[in-house]
């Protein structure tokens, strides 16, 4: 290989790192994008919005609800029990 081969073959191996690694910045980028618009972890990921509901609820809510529905139900029992 001469020389100029040599620095020519050189130059377009850097090019092609170079468009390799502005190809992984922008997807970078979009990761990042879409990572920023997903709720923080926890109670806020999952909504339900239950029959008769005008808004959703997140599962602390929900789980909330339920358990006072179920303790509502639970004091009715015992005030019908003898």
């Amino acid at each position: 290989m001469s020389e100029k081969t040599f620095e020519q073959s050189y130059v377009e191996h850097m090019e092609m790192i170079s468009k390799a690694l502005e190809n992984l910045a922008k997807r970078i980028s979009t990761v990042e994008g879409v990572m920023a618009k997903l709720p923080e972890p926890g109670a806020n990921m999952i909504k339900y919005k239950p029959e008769g509901y005008e808004d959703y609820l997140n599962m602390r809510e929900l789980l909330d609800d339920l358990y006072v529905r179920l303790n509502m139900l639970e004091e009715r029992i015992k005030v019908l029990e003898p």
